[in-house]
């Protein structure tokens, strides 16, 4: 079984995420378009060889039901939380990351996928991303730094293992979207913007135990097994916005088990029994959030055969 092309690399400079309902769409149709735009990923990435043109396709739970008959294990609807800060779930049947060297070529595969759809989806999202400065977020912080480096590491990270059966090397997927406060962001000063995250603004080393506030970004969402390791996830995620307009990053991780994204978001948005909260949230706001399951390129082209 093979991965799905995007997920085990490094992130590119330039990403698309789309989030959509089928709504008129049939599914026909949906393996139509989606095997149109795989032929139209490998037509670019034969071209444009240095562009690292990649591409994953995830399914909502709903939709999985309607495209196999075999359900997978461990994947399910992201639950809404509400408290201090609430997080909104909203199920979506697709999400398409594609990911490229080149914006021109993201934009291609979109309209590749959208050319005489339009009307019959619903789009929730198109969310056009790019890598910031040295990978950092627009808050000026590196993004990702604890995400595994090496490719076993990432595929033991993200890939579900061969005891999956026909789902191994397929990988759950979140994805959520964050709109910035920049102007309350930039109000800090750099050490106050260091204890909001937990890490050092230049160099990202993190901090000690000893000085890390309880609700320090980086102690929220580092969670550990009951051996006491690190529960590790495999981000992919990229700031999107404009100058004058919304800004913000689109949050998105591969994983085998999608309770470690539970747990991180229990323990971000105060609901993990200890009263805290992850302070970033008082600059950041999550929009909307879904899970997903992307399967091995071999069964996603078994799901797309043509009936």
């Amino acid at each position: 079984m093979t991965a799905q092309s995007v997920i085990l690399p490094q992130p590119s400079s330039h990403a698309r995420f789309i989030v959509l309902n089928l709504k008129d769409l049939s599914i026909e149709q949906l393996k139509q378009q989606l095997n149109h735009l795989q032929s139209t990923r490998d037509r670019l990435h034969g071209q444009y060889r240095d562009a690292e043109v990649k591409l994953s396709i995830a399914f909502g739970p709903k939709l999985w039901t309607q495209l196999y008959a075999t359900a997978v294990p461990g994947l399910k609807a992201l639950a809404p939380i509400q408290g201090a800060f609430n997080m909104p779930a909203i199920e979506a049947d697709l999400l398409i990351h594609i990911a490229s060297a080149r914006a021109d070529l993201c934009f291609a595969l979109s309209q590749s996928f959208f050319t005489g759809i339009q009307d019959q989806v619903e789009l929730l999202d198109e969310r056009v991303c790019f890598r910031y400065m040295d990978s950092r977020d627009l808050t000026g912080f590196i993004d990702g730094t604890e995400n595994p480096q090496f490719p076993d590491d990432r595929a033991e990270t993200a890939l579900l293992g061969e005891e999956a059966g026909v789902f191994a090397d397929g990988s759950f997927v979140f994805a959520q979207r964050y709109i910035h406060d920049l102007d309350k962001w930039q109000r800090l000063k750099v050490d106050a913007q260091e204890n909001v995250i937990g890490r050092s603004k230049l160099e990202s080393i993190e901090m000690d135990d000893e000085t890390k506030p309880k609700n320090a970004h980086i102690a929220r969402v580092v969670i550990e097994d009951d051996a006491g390791e690190e529960m590790e996830i495999l981000r992919h995620s990229l700031p999107y916005g404009d100058g004058q307009g919304e800004k913000g990053l689109f949050f998105i991780a591969y994983t085998k088990d999608l309770n470690i994204i539970d747990h991180m978001l229990e323990h971000m948005f105060g609901r993990s029994g200890d009263a805290i909260h992850d302070r970033l949230l008082h600059f950041v706001t999550a929009i909307d959030g879904a899970y997903y399951f992307a399967p091995s390129q071999e069964l996603l082209e078994e799901i797309l055969a043509e009936d």
